[in-house]
């Protein structure tokens, strides 16, 4: 039998599809009340509280570490000072909000395949997928509204509406800065140049509103703190690597390659956007919305294959664009990625359940078995960017004798 008679079943809603929405809906209930979250949370906390008694602009100036656009400031200040009032637990009010958008994603994404015969397959697959529900409702970050804002901005590009699609990302800009990796895709998956102006302006809006007031008092501060913010490292306080293929592989030690290592990490914006801006070009005629959502998530899969600077949450803002690139390759990579972050905070925390307090700092060695899968979903994620840029040139090469 063929693999799509055996799997007809997943064309047609039925009792399974309401198990999936019910397994992934009791999850983000469960993270959202039960568990602590990562250390981020009670960074946030600090932030919201800092915010309060200080301003957000005095806060900018004596907090060098804060890397927040204003309006995503303003929510943490907003969320401390009603935990304060209610005395409801500030973890549980900080991840509410974006499990319950998460929804919103899932939602979106099921009417940009509409036309597919396996949208609720993809609606289950994205409900349960853990690079999903573990950012939105554990770990305690805006980074799932990275993804919220692309996938948002890339269904009203597919419906027409450039100035909905700008909106949408410069909101999304607003809140978290990656969202701007987006832009090229969506930029030319629209058709003509007005209505790509009407994008970018309406985008450009959109975001300089979220700024306010804070950029009118003191651009260059905002400047130097959001924008000229460095990175993580990829590796833990103890020296273990969490990412990278010269970091967690080791390739900067071999001999011969520790100085293409160093130069690679001192030109890690250049060595990650030339891609992304190289294979937008070479895919800009491709504007079905399908094809489109697979350039935005290459534009993703490039910054993860490519870059020496990462911390875990960087996977929230493609969660939503893995079916775009097919149901095997979804799966795996789905699988190896979000195990990979189960594995490390289910150590963080000493429990399966993820259940207390996220200890980074007490586990300096990590075990052979999260080392190899580390190892494992950075190999993936290097290989399908090296795959994304041969199969672009390729494509675009072969596009180029037929014309």
């Amino acid at each position: 039998m063929a693999p799509e008679a055996r799997l007809g079943w997943l064309r047609t809603p039925g009792a399974w599809l309401w198990l999936a929405l019910a397994i992934g809906s009791l999850l983000r209930a469960y993270l959202v009340l039960c568990t602590e979250g990562s250390f981020d949370v009670a960074i946030k906390l600090h932030h919201g509280r800092s915010v309060h008694a200080l301003g957000l602009i005095e806060y900018y100036r004596r907090g060098p570490v804060f890397n927040h656009p204003p309006l995503a400031g303003r929510f943490f200040e907003a969320v401390s000072v009603l935990a304060d009032a209610t005395g409801l637990p500030f973890r549980v009010l900080l991840r509410a909000p974006f499990a319950l958008l998460d929804g919103v994603a899932a939602t979106a994404l099921f009417a940009l395949f509409r036309g597919s015969p396996w949208r609720y397959a993809v609606l289950a697959g994205y409900w349960l997928n853990p690079l999903a529900w573990i950012f939105s409702a554990y770990h305690g970050n805006t980074d799932s509204l990275v993804a919220l804002a692309a996938v948002l901005a890339l269904l009203a590009v597919a419906r027409g509406r450039p100035a909905l699609a700008g909106v949408a990302l410069g909101i999304g800009v607003g809140i978290k800065l990656p969202a701007v990796l987006a832009a090229p895709a969506l930029f030319f998956g629209l058709d003509g140049w007005r209505r790509r102006a009407v994008f970018a302006g309406a985008a450009a809006l959109a975001g300089v509103a979220v700024y306010l007031p804070e950029a009118a008092v003191d651009p260059s501060l905002l400047v130097r703190r959001i924008v000229g913010y460095p990175g993580s490292g990829a590796q833990t306080v103890h020296g273990v690597a969490i990412w990278g293929v010269w970091t967690a592989l080791e390739l900067r030690h071999v001999p011969g390659l520790a100085g293409v290592a160093r130069w690679l990490a001192a030109h890690n914006t250049m060595v990650c956007l030339l891609p992304i801006v190289a294979v937008v070009w070479m895919r800009r005629g491709r504007r079905e919305a399908l094809d489109l959502g697979a350039t935005v998530f290459s534009c993703f899969m490039l910054l993860y294959g490519f870059t020496s600077q990462w911390a875990f949450q960087y996977l929230a803002w493609s969660a939503p664009f893995w079916c775009f690139r097919g149901a095997r390759y979804a799966t795996l990579g789905s699988l190896l990625l979000g195990g990979y972050i189960y594995g490390v905070y289910a150590l963080y925390c000493g429990n399966p359940w993820l259940l207390g307090l996220w200890d980074h700092v007490g586990h300096a060695v990590w075990p052979l078995w999260l080392r190899l899968l580390r190892d494992a979903a950075v190999v993936f994620c290097f290989i399908s960017a090296v795959w994304i840029v041969g199969t672009a040139v390729g494509d675009a090469h072969r596009a180029r004798r037929v014309g």
